[in-house]
């Protein structure tokens, strides 16, 4: 697209000015062309891009005939370059970056689906379940089943750069909210986790057995980084998941290289209030907490 605009901008621009010529000059059309390449040269530094042309003409170059064209020729050049190069990216990158919304209403956490609710996503955004990984999955929820807090990321690889999604669940407006980003880099790509494997291995949970036998709590959650990584948390219950079973995984079996989620709960420690006597902070601390690792490795 940058390019269709630029040599749109160099040939309407070129066209005009020869036809403003004032002297006889031969080469005349080509060297407007070539003014106008001047003017929108760009030098590019630690990711700031400068228009060197326009400068090295101002410094440099002094026509003797048809002046005030081939003058205008560069001044169209280096225009054409704020576009290209300030303006157009960063409307590209504002429009794709505008929220996207999804209407759907949530269940309770006891019944949801959630390899369901990322085939929504998914299916909405048209993304490619091959280059789809997973990371800072987050989930929130009281005792009675209600959701409170729900969120993710999606990593997308394209090329050399990488697509980052934020998708946040909106309680008041009863819909998904999703954010888009485009990363030049992205480092552990490789070592997070593939979207639809994570859901798969999530939706072996039963989330109401886990939920009752940790007690009655102000909330409960499920976290997840998505990385891989090498696991050696002692004096803590953690199980393993394989073939869609959950088997015990001992402290003497430890150390593991996979992934994993937890789930806890949340026991409130304090509060403080006004002289009104309205709460004004809660305090709380994780409690009761459980991992789940699999694709383990030991």
């Amino acid at each position: 697209m940058v390019t269709n605009v630029y040599n749109v901008l160099l040939i309407v621009c070129c066209l005009y000015l020869v036809w403003k010529k004032d002297e006889e000059e031969s080469y005349f059309p080509l060297k407007v062309v070539g003014y106008f390449i001047l003017g929108s040269f760009a030098f590019s530094f630690n990711q700031i891009t400068l228009p060197l042309g326009f400068i090295l003409y101002i410094l440099f170059f002094r026509p003797a005939l048809n002046v005030e064209v081939k003058r205008m020729a560069a001044v169209f050049g280096v225009i054409t370059f704020i576009i290209v190069h300030w303006i157009l990216p960063y409307a590209i990158n504002e429009w794709q970056s505008r929220p996207l919304f999804i209407e759907h209403e949530l269940g309770s956490v006891y019944t949801i689906n959630f390899q369901d609710e990322y085939e929504l996503i998914k299916e909405k955004l048209e993304l490619e379940e091959l280059n789809l990984r997973l990371k800072n999955f987050e989930l929130d929820y009281v005792k009675d089943g209600r959701i409170t807090a729900f969120s993710w990321q999606f990593f997308e690889q394209k090329g050399n750069s990488y697509n980052l999604y934020n998708i946040r669940y909106d309680f008041d407006k009863v819909r998904y909210r999703i954010t888009h980003s485009q990363l030049d880099t992205w480092v552990d790509y490789n070592r997070i986790i593939e979207s639809a494997h994570f859901f798969e291995n999530l939706n072996v949970l039963d989330i109401r057995d886990i939920t009752y036998a940790k007690g009655d709590f102000s909330s409960y959650g499920i976290q997840s980084s998505g990385e891989r990584v090498n696991y050696a948390i002692e004096n803590r219950t953690h199980f393993i998941i394989l073939n869609g079973e959950i088997d015990l995984l001992e402290d003497n079996q430890l150390p593991v290289e996979g992934y994993y989620f937890s789930a806890y709960a949340l026991e409130k420690t304090g509060e403080e209030r006004d002289a009104q006597g309205n709460i004004t902070q809660r305090s709380y601390r994780g409690t009761q907490v459980t991992d789940y690792l699999f694709n383990v490795k030991r």
